[in-house]
Parts: structure tokens; C-alpha cells; sequence
């Protein structure tokens, strides 16, 4: 089912183009897996889907109701067959043709990015940040409302009179007619729920007497976690929490749902995490992390590689003040050893051990990392890949020398882990140790190695498939340091940056991907004096359109709203030709706050007759955050005429705009997250938005 909603949205295959495609639980396709060839996937990667149809819009097949039971594997392999389309030649192993668009590999940064621009993109706040005082965007029918524009205070007042009502009606089966509709109803109800009534409502999708199918309980589940609430006046009283976590533990340990729902459940408990705890039979989180490791000490019961991986997960969430020695010394045996408690593990296990050791580690698990990195005798890519990334996020807990030693073992891993992943997350590791000291106001790092030289070095002369991954590291470093800065050091960092990544956007020597990665991080730098040159390539109708899309980005994240930029982004945004430059000229719009782009979206929407274009239509306007988009999509959601996936994605259109959320609650799992360790309920979670 879900295969085929993806084929279903997803370009063409031979183009490998790079969309958000939407499909089932009113999700969003964070990165482009159905466009990696199959020369370029290892035999764990996702399979990609067929191509769509030639013509028309498709088909939704009947909803299926799988057999209960949490045992039995679901399938890692579509059932259709993989696509005869002619695979371009690979970057970087010779052969390509320099400045036209490379085949899409797992090592490219596409996926990095997709998987973790929430917080670089930060759209909610760009999109509200006229408001003052503390954020009273979330304050629902409270307080300090004269603070806010009357844009926003119609966002807020729509919520409560027009989408949840909305919400609530297609959360009957009888209004929503498919699986598709109704589940994409529990998540956009979390986004935005403030009562305990509410809570319960997303608990009946997990109810076993009304017998929902697998779609609708997964989204249930997770949905669950999605209560968690950054601002303290809108976080649920911790009895509400607790009786959460309990259902969620109830939900995991009952082997009549299926494996990826009772994995989705676990992390949920995660996703809540840090939130209020203390009521009950709790005593503190303490007590979630230690029934969490009850479920990992039952994991030798577990037939399904799934459930232990949700577990993981979920623990890599919690706080690290949560966890006693004893706990900390169970996860580096097993990622050691392959040994949890009496129960030997997956390898795939030990790579998500060593992602929740960087979560919540200290100063002794850099040396455990480093050595399950480095060591000769294991030669498991994904096992590399995590420590990689594990360290980049154990050298933020850290400081001073252990910071520094963190740092030594990235550069070590450059010369001695061949894999390109693993290369390339060790690169955004380093740009998070830099950034940890500037965030300090020290120079540690940068004064005592030579990562900044490294990765200057990276993004100016690297090996073609790395570049990206170095220019991607400049801008996220130059966006800490800040024009401001009194530095000296970081002063000369930024400025080196900003010339090599202003003659990236210009350079023959990469494919139009590559070249779309400089222009992404100028944009996260803030580059001023690139939006000329910027501007140029969004104007430019012959360009390469993804190129043009991330031009187009960047113009949004430099922030300038003025009548050069936006005019040329509109004018794009009217194009047909490619989803991508739809999606992020969209974006694009939605950062510099431009209503003017709305009653032209409205208007396509309005005309679009293709499945494809109404999805991405869809995501477009709740992207932009306007009040007026609010109606069309719910008469969109209510038309029992249109196509179910069709009133699915305007559901999750209604759940992005009225998020109380600035960073979506997903982005907890998706962050630093290593997607090359492929499983079915981690392919589906990060797919959703």
C-alpha cells in the first residue's frame, strides 16, 4: 500500500529528481529514496519504487487490513519490480560529465540535509516572528494577543474554530472513507491538541475493539509523542504524561499489534522525553529509563528487528541525566561485544547503540566509540557510520580536551574508514565540535587541531562526493560564528568560508547537485553579498531546476523580502516543469513571509488536476502559513469527491500550520540521525512530517 502511494507521487525515476513526496499518515518524504539507482544501494537500502503511471491521476486501492500479530517481519522489498531505467554514471567513480547532474547515491547530502533541516530552516519561526512577547503564538484563546499581527491571531483562532473541528469530523470512518485520511487525522489532532479529551481521542486509533488498520495505529502511536511541547505554559500536567507513557509501554509490550506499531510506540516514549514526569507510579524520568531497559533485556523474545530498534531509539531520547552506570556500562558492552544483557544482537543494533551512546554519553565513551570506529575487525559500514555520528553529538556534552580528543578521532577516521558515508557524517561532526566551542565562546577545537583547515580543505578541493558535505559544514560553522564576532580565529574561518563557498555556487567542476549544496549553505550563512548571483540562477529558465530550487532556498534563509528577490521566486513557483523547484521556491516564500504567493497557490490548487501537483500545492501552502489557506484545505479534506490521498495531504496541511510546535516533534528522531541504517519502521518514521 504504501509503496504504491509513494510510486504513485514520486517524478520519474530517470530524472532523479529530489522531492518531498507525500504519501500515507499525511506524511512528507524528508529525503529522496525511491531515486537512488540500484547500483548505488547496499542490500539494506529501500528498494526504489516504480515509476508513476504515464498518464492520469492513480488509482488508491482499497484499504487493507493486515493480519494482527507483532511477530511477523513485515517485508524489507516491494513487491513490484525495480525499474529498467538507465542508471547515469556514478559521481566520483570517473566517467561523469562535469557540471550536469550526477545519479543520486545515499552518500549524497540531499539526504543529510532532508533529514535535518528543521532546525536550519526553522520555518514556523520564520514565519511568526513578527510576533513579541515569549511566543504567544501558542498561547490559544490566552494572552498577549494585541502582540500579535492579525494574520497570526486568525491562524490561532482558525485552529480552534475551523481545524480541529475539521479533524475531528474526518477521525470518523464514516468521513473519511480511507485509511489514508483518517490516520493522517491522529497526527495533525497531536500537533495542536491542549486537553486530556483530546489525548484519549488519539488513544482510540489503538483501541483493538475498533479494529483500525496498521496505518491508522502507527500513526496513533506515534502521534502520541508528539504531546511533547517545547514551551513550558503549553506542556500537558505530568499525570496527563504519565498516563501516556504507561499506554505507550502497554502498547509495545502487547504482540497483537504489529512489529513497526509497537516500534513507533517506543518511540514515542522517547520523543516524550524530557517532559514533565513525576506522578503515579513514576518517580522521575529515571523511570522511564529504567523500564526501557527492561525492554531491551527482553529483547532475545523479539522476531522482529524492528522492536529492538524502536526501543533504541526511544532511549537515545531520553535524558542523559536519567540514566545510572550500570545502564551507560549495558550499552558499551553491547556495542563492544554484540551483547544486550544474556541476548547477542544484530549488527544493525550495535549502530543504533552507538547513536544513543553519543545521545547521552560522557567523557568514557569517546574511547568506546572511537574504538568500535577504528577497529580492524569490524568492517560493518553502519556500525562506522553511527560512531560517526555519535561522536559529533557526544562531542557537544563534552568540552575541553575531551572535546579536542573527540575531534582527533574524526580526522584519524578520515584516512583510515574508507566508506563515504561514514566520511561524509564525520565531516558534519566536526562543523558540531566547532560549533559547540564558538556556542562556549572558546577555541579549543579550532586552535589545537586542524579541522578548520580540514574542512576548508574539504569543501575547496575534497573528493567530488564529499564537497558537498564541506560546504555544508562552512555554512553551518560561519552561521554560529555570525558576522559579529570578535574572534580573531573565527573571523578568519568565516571570511575563508564565505570565498569558497561564493566560488562553489560559480564552479564547472561539480554536477548541478553539488553546486546546489554551495548555494544552500550561503543561504545558511547568511550571505549577502551572493543573493545577486542567486537571484540570477532562479531567473535563469534554462538552469537546472533543482539548482535553481536551492537558489531559491537560500535566498529564503539570507532573509531579504525585498521586490528583487521575491518576484523572480514567484515567477519560478508558477513553473511546471519540476516539483522540485515547487517545493523549495514554496519554502522559500514561507521564510521571507510573502503573502502575495497564497492566492496564486490557491488558484493552482484550484486548477490542478494531477494527484502530484495538488500534494505539492498542498505542502506549499501551509508552508507560506496563511489564515487563507486554512478553508480551501478544509473543503479539500471534506470532499469525499476528491481522491483519498488527495484529502490525506491536505489534512497534513492543516496539522503543519496549526503545529504549536516551531520545531515539527519529529524532527527529535530525524536529527542526526543515521538513515544508511535502513529498517522498515525507520524508512516509514522518517517519512513523516
Amino acid at each position: 500500500m504504501k509503496r504504491f502511494l509513494i510510486a504513485a507521487l514520486c517524478v520519474s525515476v530517470a530524472l532523479l529528481i529530489v522531492a518531498d513526496d507525500l504519501y500515507a499518515h499525511g506524511g512528507q518524504y524528508r529525503g529522496p529514496g525511491g531515486a537512488v539507482p540500484p547500483n548505488q544501494r547496499e542490500p539494506s537500502d529501500p528498494t526504489p519504487p516504480p515509476p508513476p503511471p504515464p498518464s492520469g491521476p492513480p488509482t488508491t486501492p482499497p484499504p487493507t487490513t493486515p493480519p494482527s500479530g507483532g511477530t511477523t517481519p513485515t517485508p524489507m522489498t516491494p513487491t513490484t519490480p525495480t525499474p529498467t531505467t538507465p542508471t547515469p554514471t556514478t559521481p566520483g567513480m570517473g566517467g561523469e560529465r562535469k557540471g550536469a547532474r550526477g545519479s543520486l547515491g545515499f552518500e549524497n547530502w540531499v539526504f543529510w540535509y532532508h533529514n535535518n533541516k528543521a532546525d536550519i530552516e526553522n520555518l514556523k519561526k520564520a514565519l511568526y516572528s513578527r510576533v513579541s512577547s515569549e511566543n504567544p503564538l501558542f498561547q490559544i484563546g490566552g494572552k498577549n494577543l494585541s502582540n500579535r499581527s492579525d494574520a497570526t491571531q486568525d491562524i490561532r483562532a482558525r485552529v480552534e474554530s475551523d481545524i480541529i473541528p475539521a479533524l475531528l469530523w474526518a477521525m470518523d470512518k464514516k468521513n473519511s472513507d480511507h485509511q489514508d485520511t483518517e490516520s493522517a487525522t491522529y497526527i495533525a489532532l497531536a500537533k495542536m491538541a491542549k486537553d486530556a479529551e483530546q489525548i484519549e481521542l488519539i488513544k482510540k486509533g489503538l483501541d483493538h475493539k475498533l479494529k483500525h488498520d496498521l496505518i491508522t495505529q502507527e500513526s496513533a502511536a506515534i502521534a502520541l509523542g508528539m504531546l511533547r511541547r517545547a514551551k513550558t505554559d503549553n506542556q500537558f500536567p505530568a499525570v496527563d504524561l504519565d498516563k501516556v507513557r504507561d499506554f505507550l509501554f502497554g502498547v509495545f509490550e502487547d504482540d497483537k499489534y504489529q512489529a513497526r506499531t509497537r516500534s513507533f510506540a517506543a518511540m514515542a516514549i522517547g520523543m516524550l522525553g524530557d517532559q514533565p514526569s513525576g506522578s503515579g507510579s513514576y518517580s522521575g524520568h529515571a523511570a522511564t529509563t529504567e523500564r526501557m531497559f527492561t525492554l531491551m533485556e527482553n529483547s532475545g523474545d523479539y522476531k522482529h528487528p524492528d522492536l529492538l530498534v524502536g526501543v533504541l531509539m526511544g532511549v537515545g531520547m531520553l535524558p542523559p541525566t536519567s540514566f545510572n552506570k550500570d545502564q551507560r556500562e549495558i550499552l558499551r558492552t553491547c556495542l563492544n561485544k554484540g551483547r544486550l544483557y544474556r541476548n547477542d544482537v544484530q549488527k544493525l543494533h550495535q549502530g543504533y547503540v552507538a547513536l544513543t551512546l553519543g545521545r547521552i554519553g560522557n567523557a568514557n565513551d569517546i574511547r568506546v566509540l572511537q574504538n568500535a570506529m577504528l577497529n580492524r575487525r569490524n568492517k560493518d559500514k553502519n556500525i562506522q557510520r553511527s560512531c560517526a555520528i555519535g561522536l559529533g553529538q557526544l562531542g557537544r556534552l563534552v568540552s575541553g580536551d575531551d572535546r579536542v580528543a573527540v575531534a582527533r578521532t574524526l580526522l584519524d577516521s578520515m584516512k583510515k574508514v574508507k566508506d563515504a558515508s561514514t566520511q561524509n557524517f564525520a565531516i558534519i561532526s566536526l562543523a558540531d565540535l566547532i560549533i559547540a566551542d564558538v556556542q562556549a565562546d572558546k577555541t579549543d577545537v579550532i586552535g589545537s587541531t586542524k579541522v578548520g583547515e580540514f574542512l576548508l580543505k574539504m569543501a575547496d578541493d575534497g573528493k567530488y562526493i564529499q564537497r558537498p558535505f564541506g560546504a555544508l559544514a562552512l555554512g553551518l560553522i560561519g552561521r554560529a560564528i555570525t558576522e559579529e564576532t570578535t574572534v580573531p580565529a573565527y573571523g578568519e574561518f568565516r571570511s575563508k568560508s564565505l570565498d569558497i563557498l561564493r566560488n562553489g555556487l560559480l564552479t564547472k567542476k561539480l554536477d548541478k547537485r553539488g553546486r546546489a549544496a554551495f548555494a544552500t549553505s550561503l543561504g545558511i550563512i547568511k550571505d549577502n553579498r551572493s543573493v545577486k548571483s542567486l537571484v540570477a540562477l532562479v531567473k535563469d529558465s534554462k538552469e537546472d531546476q533543482e539548482l535553481r530550487g536551492y537558489a531559491a532556498l537560500a535566498l529564503g534563509l539570507i532573509g531579504h523580502g525585498t521586490n528583487d528577490v521575491l518576484i523572480p521566486i514567484r515567477e519560478a513557483l508558477k513553473e511546471r516543469r519540476s516539483e522540485e523547484l515547487r517545493q523549495q521556491t514554496a519554502t522559500a516564500l514561507g521564510l521571507l513571509k510573502d503573502k502575495e504567493a497564497v492566492p496564486l497557490l490557491l488558484e493552482e490548487l484550484r486548477r490542478a488536476k494531477s494527484q502530484n501537483v495538488k500534494g505539492q500545492v498542498v505542502l506549499a501552502l501551509a508552508k507560506i502559513g496563511d489564515a487563507r489557506a486554512v478553508e480551501p484545505l478544509v473543503n479539500l479534506l471534506k470532499d469525499k469527491k476528491e481522491q483519498d490521498l488527495t484529502r490525506a495531504l491536505a489534512c497534513a496541511g492543516l496539522g503543519v500550520i496549526g503545529d504549536l510546535e516551531w520545531l515539527p516533534s519529529l524532527s527529535r528522531i530525524s536529527l542526526d540521525v543515521n538513515y544508511r541504517a535502513s529498517t522498515d519502521a525507520v524508512n516509514e518514521v522518517l517519512s513523516l512530517i
